[in-house]
């Protein structure tokens, strides 16, 4: 979680490369060395907190929050009609 950068961040690019999460960019990130919180909108959080990172709309929350992985049933439905039409070869140039 960085308050400043963009998806092309190092921080970005090396969560990426270690399958983690990375939030960047957190303009609401206000950090106060001296208490030893940071304040993330209305939420403080203390020096040892645990939180969870969500990659998908950018979310954090507090805590440890169970990961429920939902079905892209639209996704799931196209790959089942591709696996039921009959097989087709692309067509290349020069036969290749």
């Amino acid at each position: 979680l960085t308050q400043r950068g963009a998806r092309t961040a190092h921080a970005a690019v090396v969560a990426r490369q270690l399958g983690k999460v990375c939030l960047v960019g957190c303009e609401s990130l206000r950090i106060d060395l001296s208490a030893r919180t940071v304040q993330i909108g209305k939420m403080t959080l203390h020096e040892g907190d645990v939180i969870t990172l969500d990659g998908n709309d950018g979310a954090i929350y507090p805590g440890v929050v169970a990961a429920v992985m939902v079905p892209d049933e639209a996704l799931l439905e196209r790959l089942r009609a591709l696996r039921a039409s009959p097989g087709t070869t692309p067509q290349r140039k020069h036969g290749r």
